[in-house]
């Protein structure tokens, strides 16, 4: 593992040990957590965007894809079946 220098300005530490000694950890694991989770969110947006991109250059070139008359009934077609009422469960006495 190596180590990595961050420059924080005294209202940002002390915010993070008063939330790191809420939570009990250690203001170390609470950066390390925080950091991570933040890497994650970035990894999906971007992948999202990718895929994005992905898919409009694929439709660009001319590849098939479905026309909005056809999501738009099918979308329809799963609200209206989602919106059913299902049976009166029984009570148990």
């Amino acid at each position: 593992m190596t180590t990595s220098s961050l420059r924080l300005d005294d209202s940002l530490r002390a915010r993070i040990a008063q939330v790191a000694r809420a939570t009990d950890q250690t203001p170390h694991s609470f950066m390390v957590q925080a950091l991570a989770e933040k890497v994650d969110e970035a990894e999906w947006k971007l992948g999202i965007q990718q895929e994005a991109l992905r898919r409009d250059q694929a439709l660009v070139a001319g590849e098939p894809a479905v026309e909005w008359h056809e999501m738009k009934s099918w979308l329809q077609q799963r609200l209206d079946s989602s919106n059913k009422k299902s049976p009166a469960a029984k009570r148990r006495k």
